[in-house]
């Protein structure tokens, strides 16, 4: 396994069409309150997010697949997707220590209804710090606002 920090100068058309749909494999996968009217409402925006994020680390396969990726801005993980095929076999610890080495995650949004994701970020000692009923543009999917826990 090979991890990519790519600055957005570095992100050709091609790899984000391949993140693009790990995007959609991940969410379909993953995100199962979205209906096929939601995700296709939702993609396009995704070129755009993978484009801007500040910092974004792509995990490669042997043959230079992508299997995952994280996006951060500022202190604030963006995005985290995985292939289903490597869904709980640490990919997503891999590519989250990672950042958090680089960045220190001190803010996570996540899906109310994402369950897993929200397990995954609790027992890394984040706690829902607040919650909003809609998404940031304004769709009826309540996002949960994770801050880590001080000791």
């Amino acid at each position: 396994m090979t991890f990519l920090d790519l600055t957005p100068g570095e992100r050709s058309p091609e790899r984000i069409a391949q993140l693009t749909a790990l995007w959609e494999r991940s969410v379909r996968a993953t995100h199962h309150f979205l209906d096929e009217a939601a995700i296709q409402a939702i993609a396009p925006e995704v070129p755009q997010a993978l484009r801007e994020v500040p910092a974004l680390t792509v995990a490669l396969d042997e043959e230079g697949t992508p299997l995952g990726f994280l996006g951060v801005a500022g202190h604030s993980l963006e995005m985290l997707f995985l292939d289903p095929d490597h869904l709980g076999q640490g990919l997503g610890t891999q590519l989250f220590r990672r950042a958090m080495g680089q960045h220190y995650i001190a803010q996570i949004t996540v899906n109310e209804q994402n369950q897993r994701a929200l397990d995954f970020y609790l027992r890394r000692s984040y706690k829902v710090h607040h919650r909003t009923p809609t998404d940031q543009q304004g769709r009826p999917y309540p996002l949960l606002y994770l801050t880590l826990s001080c000791y």
